[in-house]
């Protein structure tokens, strides 16, 4: 939303369901060559200088891309970002780390604070909370009422965004055990396949 509300043009590169797009580095890793070769892949993709993001997923499937961040970064006509999983365990795959030309975001499920925000709470109300925290201040009964049971909900569902959408949706923990077990599924399912030869 983001990206699509601030730029003009918001292209993005998932190297898992478009696998031919880890041919973008096959001339180099210059800005121009890269950008002339996602265009040969998908000539529908527009690039506007400096209004342009450009946002590679499942990093991990493709690590060699990082190398090209520095040259972006030199360049400075096109913003990028990168996401993916268990990174550290391709490390070795990458030809140059861009040092020095990057910014590294470990990225966390929800805290209870990020989940009072999802259901609605204003950052006055959480600021309250805290400060009833801080100083040992006792909550009114309603407060400590409606709070602990938000807490309690918190602590059932945990803080992956996709299960904590579906309990908003709904009003009830209807489908949110079958997201939780398929996420950990999917944990599972993703580990096997990077552990390959470790214990």
């Amino acid at each position: 939303r983001f990206a699509r509300q601030e730029y003009t043009d918001f292209i993005e590169i998932n190297f898992v369901e478009r696998p031919e797009f880890k041919e973008i580095v096959r001339d180099g890793f210059s800005v121009d060559s890269i950008i002339r070769n996602i265009s040969i892949i998908d000539p529908n993709l527009h690039f506007t200088p400096n209004e342009t993001l450009l946002f590679f997923d499942e990093l991990q499937e493709f690590p060699e891309i990082a190398t090209s961040l520095k040259f972006f970064a030199q360049d400075g006509r096109f913003d990028v970002v990168c996401s993916g999983s268990l990174l550290g365990l391709q490390v070795k795959r990458v030809k140059s780390y861009s040092v020095g030309y990057q910014e590294t975001a470990l990225m966390h499920s929800l805290d209870f604070e990020e989940f009072l925000w999802a259901k609605g709470y204003s950052d006055d109300v959480i600021d309250d909370i805290l400060s009833h925290m801080k100083e040992s201040k006792p909550f009114s009964e309603l407060e400590h009422s409606v709070f602990a049971a938000h807490f309690l909900d918190y602590c059932i569902l945990g803080g992956m965004p996709a299960v904590v959408k579906e309990f908003i949706k709904n009003k009830t923990f209807e489908g949110t055990l079958d997201i939780q077990r398929q996420l950990i599924a999917d944990y599972k399912e993703d580990i096997r396949k990077y552990a390959d030869g470790m214990d």
